[in-house]
């Protein structure tokens, strides 16, 4: 990956979790309870690519209820499998009046007090439209919130966002 790519990608987290940051009031006195799902396509390998950071506190205190690990350690290999599979079942992308997407769990790492899971699908080119689920942590914290961003075409006015919180279900997005 370049260095290129990779900045452009912290770029977008950043922009993305200042944005979610200033949806929630109570973000200036304490950490905001918020996760941040960016969906890229790769034009070069012709791959979607899904990546998903929660705050790892947060992670493990979802671990520890709905998984119900005592003690859960994110520095832990099989902690982090845990974690993904977790995201993986509360995730997901469908083409509207389609198969929801195959998307391939590839793990998960832990980057200081955030972790990142990745998901990815082959794809010959970025779809016009998708239905998104994203209950994230949100059956464990009633004020979650998930933002969604989509940047399919390496155009930043063409990136799109959704936000879920509440009792939020699914939601679609124009994307072409």
């Amino acid at each position: 990956m370049t260095a290129t790519v990779i900045g452009r990608r912290r770029v977008l987290a950043l922009a993305g979790l200042g944005m979610v940051m200033g949806v929630a009031p109570m973000a200036r006195a304490h950490r905001a309870k918020a996760a941040l799902t960016l969906v890229r396509f790769n034009r070069t390998s012709g791959v979607l690519e899904v990546e998903h950071t929660l705050h790892a506190h947060d992670a493990e205190m979802a671990l520890n209820q709905i998984v119900k690990m005592p003690t859960p350690d994110l520095s832990q290999l099989e902690d982090r499998a845990r974690l993904a599979l977790y995201v993986e079942a509360r995730f997901g992308l469908t083409v509207p009046g389609g198969p929801s997407l195959a998307l391939k769990l590839l793990g998960a790492e832990l980057d200081g007090e955030e972790v990142r899971v990745y998901q990815e699908m082959p794809m010959t080119a970025p779809p016009d439209r998708l239905s998104v689920r994203n209950m994230i942590l949100r059956d464990v914290f009633p004020v979650q919130i998930n933002q969604v961003n989509f940047d399919l075409y390496s155009d930043p006015g063409r990136i799109r966002t959704l936000t879920f919180l509440g009792g939020d279900g699914e939601k679609d997005v124009v994307l072409g």
